[in-house]
């Protein structure tokens, strides 16, 4: 029996499939950028930043995926990096990770909240936020989640995340809005 309990184990241990994006952009993209944009228009009223974030958003993902070297599923991942065989990839170094290129561009027509769901629990989960410098409704903002599918950027609107309640978290602000 313990054998049998070594041997699963080891089998989960070594089951996570890794995610290499072998190229970040392809033609594929092209549908999930312009439905990006389109939900980042919506919140900022500028056609170009929206589209250059959209874009930044969906290649900066898979390049952190990629240098996480990341595996599926996320919860997997956050295993090896909790138990020190990983160094990064938990949602919230994604969150990092992608404000600090976000942050080079210097966008006008875009506030950035940080949105943390199941705060303090094991399941905790942290996200970026867009809303429009007029409007900044939080429930209304568009989420950039690039943990939640290795690295294949998730979004929608903060009020229709089925998975997730969300809310703004101040000092995660403090951390990605120098």
């Amino acid at each position: 029996m313990r054998l049998l309990y070594i041997f699963v184990l080891t089998l989960f241990l070594f089951s996570g499939c890794s995610v290499k994006y072998e190229n970040l952009y392809s033609k594929k993209d092209d549908l999930k950028i312009n439905k990006l944009s389109n939900l980042l228009y919506s919140v900022s009223g500028d056609k170009k930043e929206s589209k250059e974030l959209a874009l930044l958003s969906v290649m900066e993902s898979k390049r952190l995926a990629n240098s996480y070297n990341l595996v599926s599923p996320p919860q997997y991942h956050n295993f090896l990096v909790n138990s020190g065989v990983r160094e990064r990839g938990l949602c919230y170094h994604f969150v990092e990770d992608m404000m600090a290129k976000i942050n080079t561009r210097g966008f006008k027509s875009f506030k950035f909240i940080w949105g943390r769901a199941n705060g303090d629990k094991l399941n905790e989960h942290n996200v970026i936020v867009v809303t429009g410098k007029k409007d900044y409704n939080f429930y209304n903002g568009i989420i950039l989640d690039a943990w939640r599918n290795s690295g294949d950027l998730f979004f929608c609107r903060v009020k229709e995340d089925k998975e997730y309640k969300f809310t703004p978290w101040e000092e995660g602000n403090r951390r990605i809005n120098n």
